[in-house]
């Protein structure tokens, strides 16, 4: 998985919503350490944690895996 884009992904949609890290840590229980790490680009969130962003993000898993490619 390429986590740059991972990352810019999880980025626009937060902003897109709205929401400050701190906010999105609250309501995905995921860090926010771990936030900043893959919005960077940075780290390897396991899949309990990219399914918690996908679902306080309302993001689609195919439209990402679409836009996230090896």
């Amino acid at each position: 998985m390429d986590l740059k884009i991972f990352g810019k992904v999880v980025r626009e949609k937060r902003s897109t919503l709205r929401l400050k890290q701190e906010e999105l840590s609250e309501k995905s229980g995921v860090a926010i350490k771990t936030i900043h790490s893959i919005e960077l680009g940075k780290g390897n969130p396991s899949i309990k944690t990219i399914l918690r962003l996908f679902d306080t993000l309302d993001l689609d898993f195919i439209v990402v895996a679409s836009q996230v490619k090896n």
